[in-house]
């Protein structure tokens, strides 16, 4: 009797707990459900984001490629800009190295240990300003205007132009030495008249060795007595002699001699004529 009150008691037990884990198991996939509904949400919100972060990275990456076309597009227009321009503007400017209408008799081209070199011939008869070495004792000039040996961008974006629109050239060594503007090479047709670069005493005029019947006319200058201004291819039998006063752009010195008659002027290769010219040249005395 016993024992079958045990069996009996059992089944009721085993009864009652059928519900309660019934129960339990649905709560625990209550739970769960809800877990795994969270973790949805919580991964579509994760997913939303990225997208969002995507795109707008995305479109930063457009407006950084766009911004970039554009510098591109506008330096390459700056250049095919300058590159059209030159080859027409560059042509007129070899056949005007000076503007005569702003530029004074003694108009000042350059500048060399404190002497002021004013042009030698007058600025409506010049062809051609062109720099180059002629050995290692003369003093380096600096030049006044705008360098068109310059490259051409350069140029455009800095310029050094004057009130007389000085236009010069630094030209090839050549193998020559010393400073590459140590010479000025002032063109203009033969037989034009030449005038003192500077105000000074003529010290000495000597035979030019390059050609014949050209002089090399020494000044002193006022300016820096330690240094003499050489200026050579000139025919001087007209002009001021030695120990002579000489004002710069006024006192004639005579005329420019036919160099291309004999040599190969550097300065053709700059202008539209055969190259004639006198050079001047600043080294210091003794």
């Amino acid at each position: 009797m016993r024992g079958g009150n045990a069996q009996q008691t059992q089944r009721t037990w085993e009864r009652s707990e059928a519900p309660a884990s019934r129960s339990g198991k649905r709560a625990a996939l209550s739970r769960r459900s809800r877990r795994e509904a969270g973790n949805t949400l919580g991964n579509f919100v994760e997913l939303r984001e990225a997208r969002k972060a995507e795109r707008e990275a995305g479109v930063y990456r457009r407006r950084r490629l766009m911004a970039i076309s554009l510098l591109v597009l506008g330096a390459l227009a700056l250049v095919f800009a300058v590159l059209v321009q030159t080859p027409a503007s560059d042509a007129a400017e070899r056949a005007v190295p000076i503007d005569p209408n702003n530029a004074g008799p003694d108009v000042v081209l350059a500048e060399a240990a404190g002497v002021a070199i004013s042009s030698p011939v007058r600025p409506a008869n010049l062809t051609g300003i062109g720099y180059h070495p002629e050995g290692e004792s003369l003093v380096k000039m600096t030049p006044r205007g705008e360098n068109l040996s310059a490259n051409a961008l350069l140029g455009l974006l800095s310029t050094r132009e004057t009130p007389e629109k000085i236009h010069y050239y630094l030209m090839d060594a050549a193998g020559r030495g010393g400073p590459e503007t140590g010479a000025l090479d002032v063109g203009s047709g033969t037989g034009t008249t030449v005038y003192a670069p500077v105000t000074g005493a003529v010290t000495s005029i000597r035979p030019d060795p390059m050609v014949q019947d050209a002089n090399v006319i020494e000044i002193k200058p006022d300016a820096n007595p330690d240094v003499r201004v050489d200026v050579s291819l000139v025919r001087s039998e007209d002009g001021a002699g030695v120990n002579d006063r000489v004002t710069a752009g006024m006192t004639e010195l005579g005329t420019v001699a036919d160099s291309a008659a004999v040599l190969d002027p550097q300065l053709s290769s700059y202008t539209t004529d055969a190259g004639n010219h006198v050079s001047v040249s600043v080294s210091k005395a003794g």
